[in-house]
């Protein structure tokens, strides 16, 4: 039995009867309509609209296509090659390139007679010229300017270097060299004269005075203060903090 809504925003029962009813009226017939509309699509789909489409592909479509690919693609292709492909390669190959290449031949030699000329033209002028004039005049400047100046440079630069330069250089030598040895002997003598007598009066002086006063200290101290030391550690202050230690710990403050 179906329940009925008892919430304030609930339709009453007189009204929702009613409305129930004319809900079936109207909207049941249209989801039959609707039911029937589909069940009556797929039963055409499949005995009706899938058949003619096997039929359509196997009767039109597939005699269609072979009749294309035999009656238009492959004539067509025959046709392109044989009438159109072949006749252009033999124009190519009997006229076409070996005109390109009697042209090309020809613009070479044009062009290489074109630069020709002008080398020919301005080249022998100046290679008769260089060798007339520039040549000669080269080999004049060469014999009469340069190689005496060479020769110049060279004589003087001879004489400076064993006339100046190398006297220079021995005198400067023979200085540094005296130099050193003056300061070398200098030093010597004052090491030998000055320094090292000082050096042994001042380590007399050290061992015999200092250093006895230092030995004599050294002993008093490992004779005297070491012993008297250990004594006082072993003897007093180790017993009292052993004592001290007792005590802290009997009294519970260790």
């Amino acid at each position: 039995m179906p329940q009925v809504d008892d919430s304030p925003d609930a339709l009453p029962a007189w009204l929702l009867w009613p409305v129930r009813a004319i809900a079936v009226v109207v909207v049941l017939p249209f989801r039959l309509a609707g039911a029937a509309l589909t069940a009556a699509g797929r039963f055409l789909s499949r005995y009706l609209v899938t058949p003619l489409a096997w039929l359509c592909h196997h009767v039109i479509v597939i005699p269609a296509a072979w009749l294309w690919q035999h009656l238009v693609v492959i004539p067509a292709t025959w046709a392109w090659h044989h009438l159109v492909v072949v006749p252009l390669a033999w124009l190519w190959r009997t006229l076409l390139l070996p005109s390109a290449r009697l042209l090309g031949r020809v613009l070479v030699k044009v062009t290489g007679w074109m630069v020709a000329i002008p080398v020919i033209l301005i080249g022998v002028p100046v290679m008769w010229l260089g060798e007339h004039a520039l040549v000669p005049g080269a080999r004049l400047f060469h014999r009469w300017i340069l190689r005496p100046l060479g020769l110049a440079i060279a004589a003087t630069a001879g004489f400076l270097w064993t006339r100046l330069l190398v006297p220079a250089a021995r005198a400067i030598t023979w200085f540094l060299r005296l130099g050193w040895e003056g300061t070398s002997w200098l030093f010597r003598q004052l090491y030998r004269y000055l320094l090292r007598p000082i050096g042994l009066a001042a380590a007399f002086v050290w061992r015999h005075t200092f250093g006895a006063l230092l030995r004599a200290l050294a002993h008093v101290w490992r004779t005297l203060v070491t012993p008297a030391g250990r004594w006082i550690r072993d003897e007093i202050l180790r017993p009292a903090g052993a004592a001290v230690r007792s005590v802290l710990a009997s009294l519970g403050l260790r």
